[in-house]
């Protein structure tokens, strides 16, 4: 799922290095060819389709998301949850199911909801709770009060902490000191004493296979060639069969005396960082379907750095991100000024600190500017591989879109809305954002 918010940022001009092919036609189609392909370095635009699928009546306060491509809408009437999942061509609801607090343990009717797909089911989330629905029928199918992670079509992952009597934490009260929080989001002032791993059949909720560890645990899922779960505790890595949970790798991780451990996906990679007690972190690179190390290094304290980096391996420093090679650790180039970085259509894209506003599109390995992005006010992303949705107010016009497709070195226009629009939602095929009327859908393709 990706997400646009364009009701914050005030609009920004048409891209100075894209003219309108409106404008080009006064002048003819001869010398429209001849600029479009100078100002887009020689390499013309594929041609795309942006069409309008229609629009689904929703209340201003209730939520909607594009996944798998579907759009699946939620509300709350009655004292239910209502999740309606709706196909795009033609725009139709496929099925409509109710849920109350009582069929999610540990969930609320208040706040969002979100879905994520997993074969033939639909795990929607609400609050810390997990309900699964049939992807066919929206068909209750059970529940669960913790968060689920899907490892494959037909299996999920379930953990459940054992804390010691006493330790839960006072919120009211305020009081400093580090909090460990249940999957079900209950802070707790000392670690679990036992952590429960559960893999369950997705359909029905049934335990396949179960494992136990002492104090906290960090489960994900392993890519590559193997279906399972990389799971790291006790002061080491497991990679777990998703089937059986059968032990299919072990490695030891490094001790470092009172240091916290956590872990980092990129790509085929997962980073374990230990904090030390001087503020550096040690940083170690594993290969998801064999555990083997890659790497190792020592980062130094970021001096409260807080610019993000999604989907590449970078280090933080005093007031830049250090990106580095996932093959062997080394840095390969820095950012400068205040911003943030995200892998998104193949390159690593650099987004205004702490807002949605996309700068430039640069090359992973080395920082090279690629594509100017300015011109956008907001983007949405999705897999590190996926197309690139951008979108910016244009006055007359509304909301205009646009794409970034892997491999390409301009942005495509899709086409605009007519209207303004708020927040969208967006995948590899469809567009679909807020409107006075409800949620509008286009289809795009590239």
């Amino acid at each position: 799922m990706a997400l646009i918010e364009l009701n914050t940022d005030p609009a920004a001009p048409p891209a100075p290095t894209r003219p309108s092919l409106r404008r080009h036609r006064r002048l003819g189609l001869a010398l429209a060819a001849v600029l479009v392909l100078a100002l887009a370095g020689a390499v013309p635009a594929a041609a795309v389709c942006w069409r309008r699928a229609g629009v689904v009546p929703l209340p201003s306060a209730a939520d909607f998301q594009v996944v798998g491509g579907r759009l699946y809408t939620f509300d709350v009437a009655d004292g239910r949850r209502i999740t309606s999942a709706w196909t795009m061509r033609p725009l139709r609801r496929l099925w409509r199911a109710a849920t109350t607090a009582d069929d999610m343990p540990g969930g609320t009717l208040q706040g969002g909801s979100s879905v994520q797909a997993a074969g033939g089911h639909v795990l929607l989330r609400a609050g810390q709770a997990t309900t699964v629905l049939d992807a066919r029928t929206g068909a209750l199918r059970w529940t669960s009060p913790a968060p689920i992670l899907p490892l494959t079509d037909d299996v999920g992952l379930v953990q459940a902490e054992q804390f010691r009597p006493g330790t839960e934490y006072d919120e009211s009260s305020g009081a400093p000191g580090a909090l460990y929080f249940s999957s079900s989001g209950q802070p707790h002032t000392e670690p679990p004493e036992v952590t429960e791993l559960r893999g369950v059949d997705l359909t029905t909720g049934r335990t396949r296979w179960s494992a136990r560890f002492s104090g906290s645990i960090y489960p994900t899922r392993a890519r590559g060639r193997v279906a399972g779960a990389v799971v790291m505790a006790s002061g080491r890595l497991w990679l777990r069969a998703a089937e059986t949970g059968a032990v299919l790798r072990e490695q030891p991780l490094p001790r470092i005396p009172g240091a916290l451990s956590w872990g980092d996906v990129v790509g085929d990679l997962l980073l374990v960082r230990q904090a030390a007690a001087d503020d550096a972190t040690v940083v170690t690179a594993y290969a998801m379907d064999t555990l083997a190390p890659r790497w190792r290094r020592t980062e130094p304290a970021d001096a409260g750095n807080s610019a993000t980096c999604t989907g590449l391996a970078c280090e933080k420093a005093h007031s830049h991100l250090v990106v580095l090679d996932p093959g062997t650790g080394r840095p390969r180039w820095r950012t400068s000024g205040d911003v943030d970085l995200q892998a998104g259509a193949g390159y690593a894209v650099e987004v205004q600190s702490g807002q949605s506003r996309p700068l430039r599109a640069v090359d992973p390995a080395s920082g090279a500017p690629v594509v100017d992005l300015s011109a956008w006010q907001t983007f949405a992303a999705g897999p590190s591989a996926a197309p690139l949705v951008l979108a910016r107010r244009e006055a007359g016009r509304g909301t205009a879109f646009g794409v970034l497709l892997p491999g390409r070195r301009v942005v495509q226009r899709l086409g605009d809305s007519g209207t303004a629009l708020t927040d969208c939602s967006a995948d590899s095929r469809f567009v679909a954002c807020r409107a006075s009327a409800g949620v509008e859908v286009w289809a795009y393709s590239a």
